[in-house]
């Protein structure tokens, strides 16, 4: 059943129109047109962004235009909900189309499922030129010709049956109303050998290595090689950038505008991401779905940033550092003859490193902004971590910015979401009543009481800094002959419930001086309770 428009919902279409309108700011030349043409078979993955940025690139690098196409044409693979999630992952990463579903254009509608008619008039154009031909060819006989060629070593391919039928053996099989698709004619001597824009010369005859393909489905919708030939050359299209696996397919692709008399578009073929062991992703792969990244928090113009970095297109540094560029200079230095031709290798390292950089050029740039958005996704993930717990300190603007500020003053975070890992707990967290049973278990000294001469300190401070509390908490423990290591421990459980981190006096300052005052009481209260228990029993 064919997609439409509906399926959209009002609001979503509304939002994503305002932003994909309003959003770039670069200059248009009619000549230059690529495309994105996602299949609603799934969610996009590092490789599908990958494509979708480096058509962005290329396009807005020659102030030319984006289009975003869904390729829809396998309806018995339709994930539900895909399309919408195709559409919200390329606003996430502000990859914005200047074309497509939700915005229009003159060359619609930009979804395949409703260029049918289309698709039908030139396939009959086809079949008229003789180009093409009506194969009426069961799925049993096509299993058995493909076993039949494995069994005897050789490459699986279609034997061109149907295309030798007379016009009376096709008739009488319409009449009799069998099933058929629709294959295009591949000829050895008509082979068109082209020039990759990444890869280079590519001379492949691809009548050597497989049958007439179908262009035409039973069903009545056009396989991927027919639609996407049709629709590229109705869409304008000037310069086709995608996965190398499809490099193959190309003088499949050739051949076709030569059938019809166009022009085709320049193809270029990016390489292959690879895992760092140098085995090939798979969709199934959690980790290299955009959601992964997303749900980790990493910052949309730092995953592009990383893209670039497997894939090539810039002048590395010489010394190999990571720097800063925002999506207007990425455009500006890129270019295609330095993209890489070699396969590309994720690593989750040199992503954390990319993120730190963008992470502390966010805050120097717009500390608000980045509050911001850091309280959203700090709230999210504290509210699914904590659901059935208080996590104790309510978020706080100035309070969150300060944190930010000095988990990157030493490079402690990478991105935003590891300030909810389990050594930054205490950050958002009262210690739990379990720490500070432990505590007491393993001290010998009256813990109650050092809770209250140090409240009492913190209580007096004027100025709650990092030297001021260490003066203060060193004087204290002189007065009261209290061992400083045994102190800084009874202290650093009752405000963290860690065993170990950061220095005490920089927790403390972090924690400000109202969340200290209520998890000293909270601790002292607790050791209280347990002792009176004690006593009683």
């Amino acid at each position: 059943m064919a997609l439409s428009m509906k399926m959209f919902s009002l609001c979503f279409r509304r939002q994503i129109r305002r932003q994909f309108n309003t959003a770039s700011s670069f200059k248009y030349d009619k000549d230059v047109r690529v495309r994105f043409a996602p299949s609603p078979t799934g969610f996009m993955h590092l490789g599908s962004l990958r494509t979708a940025f480096y058509n962005y690139l290329f396009a807005k690098s020659k102030s030319g235009r984006f289009v975003v196409r869904i390729e829809d044409t396998d309806q018995t693979r339709i994930v539900d909900g895909a399309i919408e999630k195709i559409l919200e992952t390329l606003q996430w990463a502000k990859i914005h189309p200047d074309e497509g579903p939700l915005i229009g254009g003159n060359f619609g509608p930009y979804i395949q499922s409703q260029r049918t008619d289309l698709y039908n008039k030139y396939v009959n154009e086809l079949l008229k030129k003789g180009a093409a031909y009506k194969c009426f060819c069961t799925k049993l006989r096509l299993n058995l010709i493909r076993k039949d060629a494995m069994k005897h070593g050789e490459i699986p391919k279609y034997d061109n049956k149907c295309r030798h039928l007379s016009e009376t053996e096709i008739q009488e099989k319409i009449a009799a109303k069998t099933p058929y698709v629709i294959r295009f004619k591949l000829n050895t001597e008509d082979h068109e050998p082209f020039t990759d824009l990444v890869i280079g010369h590519y001379d492949v005859n691809i009548a050597d290595y497989e049958g007439d393909p179908v262009i035409m489905k039973s069903d009545g919708y056009p396989t991927y090689h027919f639609a996407n030939v049709v629709d590229d050359h109705l869409m304008e299209i000037t310069h086709v950038l995608r996965g190398q696996e499809w490099q193959v397919s190309t003088p499949k692709h050739l051949l076709m505008y030569k059938a019809f008399g166009w022009s085709p578009p320049q193809y270029g073929h990016l390489p292959l991401i690879m895992n760092s062991d140098g085995t090939k992703l798979s969709k199934r792969q959690g980790d290299i779905q955009i959601s992964f990244y997303q749900d980790k928090g990493y910052a949309p113009d730092a995953v592009l940033k990383y893209l670039t970095l497997i894939g090539g297109g810039y002048t590395q540094t010489v010394d190999n550092s990571i720097e800063y560029d925002s999506l207007e200079d990425l455009v500006t230095k890129f270019s295609v003859q330095n993209m890489s031709s070699h396969s590309g290798h994720i690593g989750i390292e040199k992503l954390e490193q990319v993120n730190k950089v963008y992470l502390q050029r966010a805050l120097n740039d717009d500390p608000d902004l980045i509050t911001e958005q850091a309280m959203k996704v700090l709230r999210k993930h504290l509210q699914s971590k904590y659901q059935d717990r208080n996590s104790g300190d309510l978020l706080d603007k100035q309070h969150v910015t300060d944190i930010l500020c000095w988990a990157m003053k030493d490079s402690r975070i990478c991105k935003i979401t590891d300030l909810t890992e389990p050594e930054w707990e205490f950050l958002w967290k009262t210690p739990s009543n379990s720490q500070i049973q432990e505590l007491c278990e393993k001290s010998s000294v009256d813990i109650c009481k050092i809770l209250q001469d140090c409240y009492n300190v913190v209580c007096q401070l004027q100025e709650f800094q990092e030297h001021s509390l260490k003066k203060a908490l060193s004087v204290l423990a002189k007065e009261k002959g209290i061992n400083m290591k045994l102190f800084m421990h009874i202290l650093r459980v009752s405000l963290s419930g860690l065993q170990a981190g950061p220095p005490v006096v920089e927790m403390m300052s972090i924690l400000g001086k109202e969340a200290c005052l209520r998890r000293l009481k909270h601790a002292e209260h607790f050791i209280n309770d347990v002792q009176c228990v004690d006593i009683k029993s």
